[in-house]
């Protein structure tokens, strides 16, 4: 009992951080917990078929649809509990796809074969309910993660952002797309006549409104739309090529890694086009491209010092094609002859090397989308490294 209370007790706590309120010790909630989060739900249903034709092809495909209820989502409360949001379950998550696997045996005889294989996924998520918003009784129109834009007929990967439109050549300065609702439709934006701040809820709310809205060009990033950009982060197609085969006592296999069709918030290349103090940060070497004169066309703004303060901020200027083919494995292997390893007391006898992550081919240097589900970069994290592996298997 006591041990039980004690767990509770120090649990209890994991949800507390000591805080400064002004200037006076306070204790905030870290995260608010919630005695009837329980686990999400979920409903499957998968089918497949599977057949030969003679000896030369294996074939397999399958295709499933999962549905998941009760999803875990941050609610947001009133600021007058002294907490943002809690965990709740509510929302509903469509996944659905096509697999599959194909094996050509091209060559086969009593000492050699060379088998080639292709397999790969086709993928569609989509949110098709949302979690009631308590303020209004109704599903909430969209739920933003960082990058992302959660809402009903959109995968929880679809981008939800502001877009970027180039730089001017005039001043070098960043430019977005910025909409307004064309009250009088006089097309000039008038005194009351506001920007829109998040385009699908304002959508949503004002379908009246739709057909008047008309699109600008603004360099202040704040008045710029979030809006979704008809890109995410789910690849059309991703899998495998795979290569195997032998002659005599010999082995050798490769295996490529693929995924097209996606795109990335390619975060850690933001942080090297930083338009600050000079010295202040590392530079990727596009920042040579940067503006510097009237005149100038080019899409890597002006550096200003950190005048500039959203040139580097959220937006599609950074998003990038996560499309990859690596080399992932490469292994090439010997097994001495029967008679030979018998001779010395063994069954077998096998030396092999093997070579993995030996090489990438993404849309920019040092971009390694497949180290992340959304293909996102960060700082912080390392690349799996290249290595060599030799190894020797005895059978006695």
């Amino acid at each position: 009992f006591i041990f039980k209370g004690f767990r509770a007790f120090y649990i209890s706590l994991l949800r507390l951080l000591g805080n400064n309120l002004n200037d006076q010790n306070s204790i905030i909630f870290n995260s608010k917990g919630n005695p009837d989060l329980t686990w999400e739900k979920s409903n499957m249903f998968q089918t497949g078929i599977e057949f030969k034709l003679g000896n030369f092809l294996d074939v397999n495909v399958e295709y499933y649809n999962k549905v998941t209820d009760n999803l875990f989502f941050n609610r947001r409360v009133g600021p007058s509990v002294g907490y943002a949001s809690v965990l709740v379950n509510d929302g509903e998550l469509l996944n659905k796809g096509l697999e599959f696997d194909v094996t050509a045996h091209v060559l086969k005889g009593n000492d050699y074969f060379l088998d080639l294989s292709f397999n790969g996924e086709l993928i569609k998520n989509e949110l098709t309910r949302m979690p009631i918003d308590p303020a209004t009784g109704e599903q909430k129109i969209i739920d933003i993660d960082g990058v992302y834009g959660r809402a009903v007929g959109h995968s929880i990967y679809d981008f939800y952002m502001r877009e970027w439109t180039g730089v001017d050549p005039t001043d070098g300065r960043s430019q977005w797309n910025a909409y307004y609702f064309d009250a009088n439709t006089n097309g000039t934006k008038d005194t009351g006549e506001t920007f829109i701040t998040s385009m699908e809820e304002y959508v949503k709310t004002n379908p009246a409104n739709v057909s008047g809205i008309v699109q600008t060009v603004t360099k202040t990033y704040s008045q710029a739309a979030t809006k979704y950009v008809g890109k995410t982060a789910v690849p059309k197609v991703r899998g495998a090529f795979n290569l195997s085969s032998g002659f005599k006592g010999f082995d050798f296999s490769v295996q490529l890694l693929y995924s097209f069709g996606g795109y990335a918030y390619d975060g850690a290349y933001a942080g090297l086009m930083s338009t600050g103090q000079a010295g202040s940060n590392n530079w990727h070497e596009d920042i040579q491209d940067r503006w510097q004169k009237p005149g100038d066309i080019t899409n890597v703004p002006r550096l200003s010092n950190g005048n500039d303060p959203s040139a580097n901020s959220l937006s599609t200027r950074f998003l990038t094609k996560a499309d990859y083919i690596s080399l992932n494995n490469v292994k090439i292997g010997y097994t001495l002859p029967k008679q030979f390893v018998s001779q010395i007391g063994l069954a077998n006898l096998n030396f092999w090397v093997s070579g993995d992550n030996l090489w990438l081919k993404s849309e920019r240097n040092g971009f390694n989308p497949s180290t992340n589900e959304a293909g996102a970069s960060d700082t912080y994290r390392y690349s799996p490294l290249s290595t060599i592996s030799f190894g020797v298997r005895v059978k006695f």
